[in-house]
């Protein structure tokens, strides 16, 4: 690589490429500190063979380098208790989590579920431990520092990662029907983790519920054929996951 000329700009080839190789800035981030348009660093990147990210990758390195967001790291090889954390967490999702959107999002007002899924969100899948975010949602004559103070406790979440409480006004009702603590909402935003959990629950659902189309999957496709037909699909059926 060289020094190329544009104008009377003097710009070294190589600084890009090592930029966009290595330091995983994308174009516009590098035309900023070149003072170059967008476009020309991708002229350069393209002619000097460097093929262009994906846009999975490029929204990746982005979250990364600009909005400094670390990517969740997924715990290898896990241990028989690690694996029931994993499927505790999944199924904790399954009945009390968001399913659309850009986050994850569980709400509870038990002090010892919202624990087991901080665990498995810290343990299994490797969060952003300063990217968890809390919500807690009360009642009017509830005491906000004795709930403040109680989930943080609970939560190991400092007071910088809490959120504004949602007060439900116009609701005092009585404590027989409703948490002395509230309800904690926690809060990690990320749609790559939130479709992997989304895809998780349908594994373990087709797992538990419909282990046919398990043994279907695993299948020659002249099998699968004879599956689809004995149980009642029309549609052929895909990896595990989400169809």
């Amino acid at each position: 690589m060289s020094i190329w000329y544009i104008g009377p700009m003097e710009i070294d080839v190589a600084l890009i490429a090592r930029m966009y190789l290595e330091d995983k800035l994308s174009a516009a981030q590098i035309g900023e500190r070149v003072q170059l348009s967008t476009g020309k660093v991708r002229y350069i990147l393209t002619r000097n063979g460097i093929p262009k990210r994906s846009l999975n990758e490029a929204i990746t390195q982005v979250n990364i380098t600009r909005f400094h967001k670390v990517p969740f790291r997924l715990r290898p090889n896990l241990s028989v208790g690690e694996n029931d954390l994993k499927v505790t967490g999944i199924m904790l999702y399954w009945g009390e989590g968001a399913k659309t959107g850009g986050s994850l999002k569980l709400a509870n007002s038990n002090p010892e579920l919202i624990k087991a899924f901080l665990l498995f969100l810290r343990n299994i899948c490797g969060v952003d431990e300063e990217r968890i975010k809390l919500l807690i949602h009360m009642y009017p004559d509830q005491n906000w520092e004795f709930l403040k103070k109680f989930w943080g406790s609970v939560t190991g979440i400092p007071p910088e990662n809490l959120y504004k409480p949602q007060v439900l006004k116009g609701k005092k009702g009585t404590y027989k029907n409703k948490s002395v603590y509230g309800t904690a909402t926690i809060h990690y935003s990320d749609k790559k983790l939130l479709k992997l959990v989304i895809d998780w629950i349908h594994e373990y659902k087709d797992r538990f519920l419909n282990p046919e189309i398990i043994i279907c999957r695993s299948s020659s496709m002249a099998e699968q054929s004879l599956c689809k037909r004995k149980i009642g699909g029309s549609s052929p059926l895909s990896g595990s996951g989400m169809g």
